[in-house]
Formats: C-alpha cells, sequence, structure tokens
C-alpha cells in the first residue's frame, strides 16, 4: 500500500491563491494602458485644434477637429489671447468592467497653446 506524499495537491492550492493576484495585475494593467491611450488621444487632439485655429480657421472648426479626435465624451475649450491660442481637451477614462463603471474613474486633460500664424 502506498501512502499519500505530504505535498500532493499543492499546485492546486497554490494555483487557487495566485490566481486572484494574476487576474488583479491584468485588470490593473489594462487600466494603466487604457490611461495612457486616453491621455495621448487627448494630446493629438488639442494639438489639431490648436493648429487649426493658429491656421486663421474658425473655433467652431478647431471644436468639430477635436472632438473628431478625442475620446467620446470629451470637452474643448479654446481661448485666444494675445496672438496665443490655447486649447484644453478633457474626458473621462475609466474601467470597462460590468458592475464596475466608475472604479478607477480619472478625469484627464490636454492643454496646447499654439502661436496664431501671421496672415
Amino acid at each position: 500500500m502506498t501512502g499519500r506524499r505530504p505535498d500532493h495537491g499543492m499546485v492546486t492550492a497554490e494555483l487557487a491563491v495566485i490566481t486572484p493576484f494574476g487576474l488583479a495585475f491584468v485588470v490593473l494593467l489594462a487600466w494603466v494602458v487604457g490611461l495612457g491611450h486616453t491621455q495621448v488621444r487627448l494630446t493629438d487632439a488639442a494639438r489639431e485644434a490648436a493648429r487649426v485655429v493658429a491656421r486663421g480657421d474658425s473655433v467652431a472648426d478647431a471644436t468639430d477637429v477635436a472632438r473628431r479626435n478625442a475620446p467620446d465624451g470629451a470637452t474643448v475649450e479654446v481661448d485666444e489671447q494675445g496672438g496665443l491660442i490655447t486649447v484644453t481637451v478633457r474626458a473621462g477614462s475609466g474601467i470597462a468592467l460590468p458592475g464596475l463603471a466608475d472604479v478607477g474613474r480619472r478625469e484627464l486633460s490636454a492643454t496646447v497653446t499654439a502661436a496664431a500664424e501671421d496672415p
């Protein structure tokens, strides 16, 4: 008759303990990557909008350009003072998990300033 080894089933127990931590790490990593992606899109949108106004186009055109390039629900502010155009684009970013819509939600923004071009 053979007896059971004392470590029989340890791999299963270790896997059961470590799996939730691995899953939490993957969710955290996805959240950080999502924040970075949103920030890049906001910066691109603000830069494009500032360029549009600097060329002499209307603020409405710049706002449209920014909204096309920014994430859904983004707000756009354009300020013209002393030959400088400042565009700020804001949007929220969070974890896209059912039931966890507001967990990890952060308000991100990007501001770009450009000099108006001479006509």
